[in-house]
């Protein structure tokens, strides 16, 4: 029979021996088999800025922050900006803006302004698309870490006199990158705007990785 020594001695091994099991499955947990689970998430946004200005054209800088909040690695698939120059249409005392009157209150989103009504002139004045490795087999690389951050800039000229101010969009395509790719292709839309669909549409599942999609809009007065 065991006395109480020997038991109390095999019960603190065995408590050992079970921590540092758990130990070891705890690591192995979080640094392999979470991150496999965890969904892929990309943290998007935009910044306008003017940083010069010559005569009646002004120099803008745009901006874009992405960042991966998660626990695993994202392959970018494609990126696109649109900058729109938009001319306001501006309402006197004289005049009557007869749609800032009519209130819908079964609408989900009210936005009107009583002295500002439809643009005069919204223009194309920017377009950019990119496909990374993994939307086209010639595309460069784009991956984020857990935790990574990352700033692309590009210039933007706007004519002062012909707008108000300036309106970015920025969409972005992203997967796992564990991931295996999915052909994308770059589209022009009726507007001119660029856009991103796919080369072979399917539906999602083991032989057709799941596309995550996230856009982001900011905007510029370009008065002084």
């Amino acid at each position: 029979m065991f006395d109480a020594v020997s038991v109390n001695a095999m019960t603190q091994t065995v408590a050992l021996i079970a921590a540092g099991l758990w130990g070891v499955y705890t690591f192995v947990y979080q640094a392999q088999i979470a991150p496999s689970l965890a969904p892929p998430t990309v943290s998007l946004s935009s910044n306008l800025e003017t940083v010069g200005k010559q005569k009646d054209t002004a120099a803008i800088k745009m901006s874009l922050t992405r960042t991966n909040p998660g626990q695993t690695s994202v392959r970018i698939l494609a990126l696109t900006y649109n900058a729109v120059g938009i001319k306001e249409h501006f309402i006197g005392d004289e005049e009557q803006n007869s749609d800032f009157a009519v209130n819908d209150l079964n609408a989900q989103h009210l936005h009107k302004s009583r002295y500002v009504g439809k643009p005069e002139r919204e223009e194309l004045l920017f377009k950019e698309g990119v496909l990374f490795e993994g939307a086209n087999p010639n595309g460069s690389v784009s991956v984020l870490s857990p935790n990574e951050t990352v700033t692309r800039a590009v210039m933007l000229y706007a004519d002062r006199k012909k707008f108000d101010r300036i309106k970015l969009k920025v969409s972005l395509f992203f997967q796992k990158e564990s991931e295996s790719g999915r052909p994308l292709v770059l589209t022009k839309q009726n507007d001119g705007s660029i856009s991103v669909i796919e080369e072979n549409p399917c539906q999602p599942g083991p032989d057709c990785p799941a596309i995550e999609y996230t856009d982001y809009s900011t905007e510029l007065s370009l008065w002084d």
